[in-house]
């Protein structure tokens, strides 16, 4: 039996790419800044221009990121997509506690433009096993990163997020 090589390198190739971004992802999923810890944020939690660095992840069904509080200011999320499907990501403020954000059932997603919701800014849809980043100037308050595609948001694709 002769194996196609070409396609085998191809494969391999893809293998080894998705294998090194799930463990660069990995690394930092139990790394969650710890709510008590008063430290402001060091040069290993800032990106090149300066602004706080959060590295998170999407995928079925979760929103995975590094820390949860930033200090106000610019902040750069930089989001592999490590699912099977396209997502997006949403940095949105709210009072709303997290994943209590009203689903409209004919939707089954949220209003973005609903009372006491406000979408910062967002990543749109992207394919997956893929990188984005977004730098965004935050204002103190509660937040929550998610994906508001159909269903996504309802199945557990949000985390809390807060900027002081």
């Amino acid at each position: 039996m002769r194996v196609d090589s070409d396609r085998s390198r191809g494969n391999m190739k893809v293998l080894v790419r998705v294998t090194c971004a799930a463990a660069l992802v990995m690394s930092f999923a139990g790394c969650a800044e710890d709510p008590n810890d008063t430290m402001s944020a060091t040069s290993s939690e800032t990106a090149a221009d300066g602004s706080s660095l959060v590295i998170a992840s999407v995928q079925e069904w979760k929103v995975i990121a590094n820390r949860n509080t930033v200090p106000a200011g610019p902040t750069t999320f930089l989001v592999s997509n490590m699912g099977t499907i396209k997502h997006e990501f949403l940095v949105t403020k709210t009072d709303f506690a997290d994943g209590k954000i009203p689903i409209e059932p004919k939707t089954n997603r949220f209003s973005e433009e609903g009372e006491g919701i406000e979408v910062v800014n967002e990543i749109p849809e992207w394919e997956q096993k893929t990188t984005e980043s977004l730098t965004l100037t935050l204002l103190p308050g509660n937040y929550e990163l998610l994906c508001n595609i159909e269903a996504h948001y309802a199945n557990g694709m949000h985390t809390a997020f807060t900027v002081k």
